[in-house]
């Protein structure tokens, strides 16, 4: 591939003798797991975010699991997340034996939509999830405001939103509890696996730390249901290096974000929308694009990578069609659309901005046809 859609290699190139170092110590160590690197990412990771509670997990999926059974959530409860959405949301709610309640977006943003959210509402809504997609934070005044009013748990899904802000505040710092993947494509990613919750609570912190192990209260002391879910002590020595280097490389993505706008004005596709009180870091450039299928294939063609995120809402996917699982939705028209159009660009730390240009002018080549 010409231009790849993503790579990893030119994103963790410049710091490539830090991680080999933190490997170095890891192993020379000779403790992989629940120790000195764990707690001490933990830590970095509560003062980054200003909460008091830092949480690490196996993964973003189990983060979202945990924190929702954490909530409270359980059988036939409903949780609220938008349909536009990556799939391990609603199954993290399915996970707890929840029902999925897909609302629409706003068509701006393409993030939770607070009418919608107020629409959905029940008597057996128990939760929401705000999931601040793409890089930017849903508007979250007017959902947490419901979410008080309703006597509701806010739950912010931050795995696309490492180091986004609205109104002055990071993604992550308003809700009852935040999710995090660390997913290695991710803004803050590790070289593996990886996930963790924040919160401010100490008796969630506390609920949390049950249910990812066992429901140890002490060692081989069981006094709740719980499972399995850790981060290893490599993952979490490479992510306090990539955590001192996050907004360093949230800049790269916004400096590439903006060649695409200015390149890309006046061509027939919608670039994204930045909200004014929002700082959007561009875990993807996701434009809206007339005759998507032609376009894919003319980029492939001169070997230019694309991805669409995510080509099936949620209501549309086969267990919910099919009714293995329950679900409620909102009237979903513009998700609907959306879906047929929408189309992520290469976008990564690294990727030289002559690259980005090439893929501009390949765009503007084929509506010029």
């Amino acid at each position: 591939m010409g231009i790849p859609f993503n790579s990893l290699k030119a994103q963790t190139a410049p710091f490539e003798n830090d991680l080999r170092e933190a490997f170095e110590r890891v192993m020379g160590r000779g403790w992989y797991l629940m120790g000195p690197e764990v707690d001490a990412f933990e830590n970095e990771l509560a003062h980054w975010l200003s909460r008091d509670h830092a949480i690490t997990v196996g993964n973003g999926t189990d983060a979202l699991i945990l924190a929702l059974r954490a909530l409270g959530v359980g059988n036939g409860d409903e949780v609220i997340l938008p349909a536009h959405t990556a799939l391990p949301c609603y199954h993290a709610v399915l996970a707890t034996g929840g029902v999925p309640v897909f609302a629409e977006v706003d068509e701006a943003t393409y993030t939770l939509a607070p009418a919608s959210v107020e629409r959905m509402l029940s008597q057996k809504t128990k939760a929401v999830m705000a999931v601040h997609l793409y890089g930017q934070s849903c508007d979250m005044d007017p959902i947490a405001e419901l979410c008080r009013a309703n006597g509701v748990a806010l739950l912010e899904d931050c795995a696309q939103s490492h180091g986004a802000t609205y109104k002055d505040r990071l993604a992550g710092q308003i809700g009852d509890a935040a999710a995090f993947s660390f997913y290695p494509t991710k803004n803050l990613g590790a070289l593996g696996d990886g996930g963790a919750i924040c919160c401010a609570d100490a008796e969630l912190d506390q609920r949390i730390r049950l249910l990812k192990q066992y429901g140890e209260a002490s060692r081989y002391e069981s006094v709740t249901a719980g499972g399995n879910s850790r981060m290893d002590e490599m993952q979490a020595a490479f992510l306090r290096i990539r955590l001192g280097r996050l907004a360093t490389e949230n800049a790269q993505r916004r400096d590439i974000a903006a060649i695409y706008d200015t390149q890309l004005a006046g061509t027939p596709v919608i670039t994204p929308h930045e909200r004014e009180d929002c700082t959007h870091v561009y875990h993807l450039y996701v434009i809206r694009a007339p005759r998507r299928e032609e376009l894919i294939q003319y980029l492939r063609e001169r070997e230019i990578g694309t991805g669409i995120h995510y080509p099936i809402p949620g209501h549309k996917q086969k267990l919910f069609v099919d009714g293995t699982a329950p679900c409620r939705t909102d009237d979903l028209a513009l998700t609907e659309k959306m879906a047929g159009e929408i189309l992520s660009l290469p976008i990564f730390p690294g990727m030289d901005h002559d690259d980005v240009r090439t893929v501009c002018d390949a765009i503007k080549a084929f509506y010029a046809q």
